[in-house]
């Protein structure tokens, strides 16, 4: 759906893998069409096209138009999903976003729906553009519709066509069995450290996790305060134990830790190591806490995301947590969990410290929609939190350890129809925002 992220809110808005088509199910094309809009005197102009079979909507000058056409499906079949394609081809339309719109209804009566859904879209090229959504029709639904809109300008002209309805099949169940593990390692070198974190490694495997998220810069901590003094190259001897072991556990693994490149520059940085393909992902920390600026830490530049075996990855790291930037990019990008290995935030504090400290971790989730596991150091503190920021496990203070099943299908439902991730994305102006926050 999204995750390129409205770009794609085809691949978000399907919360899930997206379903093949059903074998033998026809592509449904729509029974009828009448002209829309959100309400009266709020009309475009509309002309349907038998000859190229374009459903055609121009702006006609008068500001703000908001509508266009509504076109309906008279039977689906409730409890089964659907597939809604529509080709748009645009001219002079400023923000595709905000201006080109389609949304996928499903109906239980003449004029109540039963859920709806906002489409993403891609460009295919030139000023095409594929709209697509995926949905569950719910128990009762007895039809369905599609509202192909131009709104929110005056100016412009939009031609719609070959829209389908297609049953595809349900998306496949996407669970993954976690770790966050804490522990206080002795700080007496790199090596003792590796040491203690991969007996960490092994108990968690143990009971069954299939990830583990290991806290920040784990291999130097505590040892010698000098930023290059425990440093290491990535890959190196010490990332090539990790992959080692992933492999032995088959588990995946990630991390923070201080790294040292050819240039002899040092920066904090996280790795995800996959059980079959070593290190598939590298971040380098972009917020730098005060102590890492004065000791001479450099800075990354970028917030990468990652195909895993468990679906889309990113990863922060402490300070970045402070900045809600990172989350958003993330997540924008395709990140369905962000790992996020952490000291501590300067922001909880007070006699509610924990409290805060979980009230930051929720709402970093909730905004972004993605799942938030986060590991701390020194053995107190991690949690994970799911996509409506409910903290679904945290770390046992006694052993620092703390493990729950991620479901990345997970549906956080709205009270008006659709979900929190499909409105999340569906719902944003980035257009707007780039025009008036532009950074000075």
């Amino acid at each position: 759906m999204i995750r390129g992220r409205m770009k794609s809110l085809s691949v978000m808005l399907l919360v899930g893998a997206l379903g093949l088509p059903v074998f033998g199910a026809s592509v449904m094309k729509p029974d009828r069409w009448s002209p829309w809009s959100a309400r009266e005197g709020l009309e475009p102009s509309v002309k349907y096209s038998a000859e190229s079979g374009a459903w055609l909507i121009e702006g006609d000058g008068r500001p703000m138009r908001h509508g266009g056409w509504e076109l309906h499906w008279n039977k689906v079949e409730p409890g089964k999903w659907y597939r809604l394609e529509v080709i748009c081809e645009a001219k002079d339309v400023v923000s595709i976003q905000d201006h080109a719109h389609v949304e996928l209804n499903f109906w239980k009566s003449k004029d109540k729906r039963s859920e709806w859904q906002h489409a993403g879209f891609e460009k295919i090229g030139g000023n095409r553009y594929r709209f697509h959504a995926s949905a569950l029709a719910p128990d009762h639904s007895i039809r369905s519709s599609a509202r192909l809109m131009l709104r929110w300008t005056g100016k412009g002209s939009l031609a719609w066509t070959e829209p389908r309805l297609t049953r595809i099949a349900a998306p496949s169940e996407r669970k993954v069995k976690v770790a966050i593990i804490t522990g206080k390692p002795p700080g007496t070198s790199v090596a003792d450290n590796l040491t203690f974190t991969e007996k960490l490694v092994r108990e968690a495997a143990t009971r069954g996790a299939q990830v583990v998220c290991l806290p920040e810069v784990i291999t130097s901590w505590r040892v010698k305060d000098d930023a290059k003094h425990g440093a290491r190259p990535i890959p190196g001897k010490e990332t090539g134990r990790l992959e080692k072991l992933a492999t032995e556990l088959a588990v995946d693994i990630n991390l923070s830790m201080s790294e040292i490149d050819a240039d002899g520059l040092i920066y904090n940085t996280a790795i995800y190591i996959d059980r079959a393909r070593g290190i598939i992902g590298k971040y380098r920390k972009v917020h730098l806490a005060v102590g890492e600026r004065w000791k001479g830490i450099t800075p990354g530049d970028d917030f990468p995301v990652w195909k895993t075996r468990f679906g889309t990855a990113g990863m922060l790291i402490c300070y970045d947590n402070v900045h809600p930037e990172g989350h958003r990019i993330l997540s924008q990008r395709g990140a369905e969990v962000i790992y996020l290995p952490i000291m501590g935030d300067p922001r909880a504090v007070g006699n509610r410290a924990y409290e805060k400290w979980l009230d930051i971790m929720s709402v970093r989730a909730m905004d972004n929609h993605v799942w938030m596991v986060v590991c701390q150091n020194n053995g107190d503190r991690g949690v994970i939190v799911r996509p409506d920021g409910e903290v679904i496990a945290e770390v046992d203070p006694g052993d620092g350890f703390a493990m729950a099943d991620i479901d990345l299908n997970f549906r956080h439902d709205s009270w008006i129809g659709s979900d929190f991730l499909n409105r999340n994305w569906g719902e944003r102006r980035p257009a707007l925002y780039r025009r008036l926050s532009a950074d000075k």
